[in-house]
């Protein structure tokens, strides 16, 4: 019995040892294999433990054959020393070699770029691959090309909490009215097909959607459709939008403008195919947004450039085609529907980024093969691939699709240093420019400013601006990058405002475009509406409070005002009457009245006062 014992014991023992071999050797022929493959030592570890993890991911060094030392002296170059030409189209603009400053087909130098004042150890601590090998960052490195593994469902399932999801494609046209674009496409077919027809992955293209406008509404103003004067324009990956998705929506428009002095009609005659009215002339060099196409003239919307993403809306009208520029008209712009924005910006990304496969590459061009090295980068934010890195490991996650089958593409240089590069105790960081700053509700003494969120902001400086001594003075701080509004309270009715947003890290970004706003101007308080003779009305009210610039008048012949028939605007607060003059004997005539103040050309209204009514004489 003894002797069974242990000769089972043995057994178990020999079992034992040869299962623990088993196990060694299968890890020791992977990292062999890593090695084979091009990995240096500091790399093999951490891909052994993601390889146990997800067996179905596959990793593949680029070789880049690049001295660290040089990748990381080509990557700090300023972009002032990139410059290669002055833009004779935009003014005080340079065009420079790097994609996140692209405009009207070349680059051009954007102001508060956060690369070049990021120091020499955040740029070692972001560059070096090994410092991101997990789980949640490994994503800066996984392929963009097109596999035809990747599925609809994969794509619903990233879309997944926005209003893309599962939904078909809806938008509002150049006319303001809401279509659909087809009645069985939904947006996840509209990205699969951008992914066949552009070689991109689909899943990066769904990830790069959501990242750049994803939300539970299509509020943000590159897929809203309503953003003046770009209403129907669409910019799914906001391209081009340089220093806000206001610029991109340009971009997306095709920069259309008249070559010559031109002519603009208002109106076209569909039967005859002509144009009718009374032309204004508009002069070369007009910037304009295509609406529509009408024989031989386009329906356009002008517009002029104020400052980098502010833009001011004009007349719309018919310009012969002939005198349009159309040069920027490629990728099938203008983009007037989403699936046009969804297929023609995944053919844009594919030609910049043929030699940029990942995230990685797209902000760190290290790739041998790409002829424009260490330049054509996609962002700025020298955080921004890891960043992205994560927001696309969580829509993986989330959607259940985490452990698929895919490819990473990780760099390896020479020389590197023998342990992984430091987190800097205090890495210079300046965050982006602050976009989509507007005022999201007001009372007769508050406003509440919203804007844009930017990536690897700690908080924001709203700043406001003084005309007077044209300077913009701190006058609060909002902490936490993700809260993106404030409250402004305690103000007088009517009061005028200038304000500006920044956000900070370690560094201030640029600021916001200036944004004009005007508390609501008190409520108007009727004193009279009298009836004289030979059909005119005499109406009376008391003088508000606060500011005001004037008064308007609402006049109509029932109470709900469905059927104004005249409105009358008074020019001065001190202004507390007016005497309407041709109005019909025995007809009732309501009246109403409210406040209004003017800043920077734009109108503020107050709350209408009750009516009242009176019978012409």
């Amino acid at each position: 019995m003894k002797k069974l014992v242990s000769i089972l014991l043995s057994v178990s023992m020999l079992v034992s040892v040869f299962t623990s071999f088993g196990i060694t050797a299968d890890a020791s022929a992977y990292a062999d294999q890593l090695k084979a493959k091009g990995f240096t030592a500091g790399y093999i570890s951490a891909l052994e433990e993601l390889h146990k993890k997800y067996p179905n991911w596959k990793f593949e060094p680029l070789v880049t054959g690049l001295k660290w030392s040089d990748v990381i002296a080509g990557e700090r170059t300023p972009h002032s020393q990139q410059v290669i030409e002055k833009s004779s189209d935009i003014s005080s603009a340079f065009y420079c070699k790097c994609a996140d400053c692209y405009k009207n087909g070349s680059y051009v130098i954007r102001e508060g770029s956060n690369w070049v004042s990021a120091g020499e150890s955040a740029v070692k601590y972001y560059m070096d691959p090994r410092n991101w090998l997990s789980e949640k960052y490994i994503f800066q490195f996984e392929s963009t090309k097109y596999t035809d593994t990747q599925t609809k469902t994969g794509v619903e399932a990233i879309l997944d909490g926005t209003w893309m999801h599962k939904s078909l494609i809806t938008y509002k046209n150049t006319a303001g009215a809401t279509k659909q674009y087809s009645s069985t496409v939904k947006y996840s077919d509209a990205i699969m097909a951008a992914a066949k027809n552009s070689g991109m992955s689909a899943y990066y293209l769904a990830s790069k959607i959501r990242q750049e406008n994803g939300g539970s509404s299509p509020t943000a103003t590159a897929v809203c459709g309503t953003k003046a004067p770009f209403q129907g324009i669409y910019n799914y990956y906001n391209i081009g939008a340089n220093a806000g998705a206001s610029d991109g929506l340009a971009w997306a428009a095709g920069y259309m403008k008249v070559e010559k002095d031109a002519k603009l009609y208002p109106a076209y005659n569909t039967t005859t195919k002509k144009v009718t009215g009374t032309p204004t002339t508009i002069k070369a060099g007009q910037y304009m947004t295509y609406r529509n196409s009408c024989g031989d003239y386009y329906y356009v919307r002008l517009y002029i450039q104020r400052a980098p993403n502010s833009y001011i809306e004009g007349d719309s009208g018919y310009v012969l085609k002939s005198a349009c520029r159309t040069t920027y008209f490629n990728y099938d712009r203008p983009w007037t529907n989403p699936y046009k924005a969804i297929i023609g910006g995944a053919n844009r990304i594919a030609d910049m980024f043929g030699q940029q496969y990942t995230g990685y590459l797209q902000k760190f061009n290290v790739n041998p093969k790409s002829d424009e090295l260490y330049n054509h980068e996609y962002m700025t934010n020298v955080q921004g691939a890891a960043q992205e890195s994560v927001t696309t490991y969580n829509a993986y996650k989330n959607s259940g699709i985490l452990s698929g089958s895919r490819t990473f593409y990780i760099p390896v240089f020479t020389d590197m240093p023998a342990t992984k590069c430091p987190k800097p105790s205090n890495p210079v960081i300046t965050p982006g420019r602050v976009t989509g700053l507007k005022l999201s509700s007001r009372t007769t003494t508050s406003l509440t400013l919203k804007w844009d969120r930017v990536t690897g902001a700690k908080g924001y400086y709203l700043y406001r601006y003084y005309s007077d001594t044209k300077t913009y003075k701190k006058v609060r701080t909002i902490s936490g990058g993700s809260n993106t509004s404030t409250t402004v309270s305690g103000l007088t009715p009517g009061s005028s405002r200038r304000y500006a947003v920044a956000a900070y890290a370690t560094k201030v970004g640029a600021k916001s475009a200036r944004l004009s706003v005007a508390t609501s101007p008190s409520k108007v308080t009727f004193s009279s509406l009298t009836a004289l003779s030979s059909g005119r009305l005499k109406a009376g009210w008391k003088k508000v409070s606060g500011y005001a610039t004037g008064y308007q008048i609402y006049w109509s012949r029932n109470k709900s005002f469905t059927g104004v028939v005249a409105k009358t605007k008074i020019t001065s607060k001190s202004t507390l009457s007016y005497t309407g003059k041709g109005f019909n004997k025995g007809v009732r005539y309501y009246v109403k009245v409210r406040a209004y103040k003017v800043i920077d050309g734009k109108t503020f209204y107050g709350a209408w006062s009750g009516y009242r009514s009176v019978v012409a004489k």
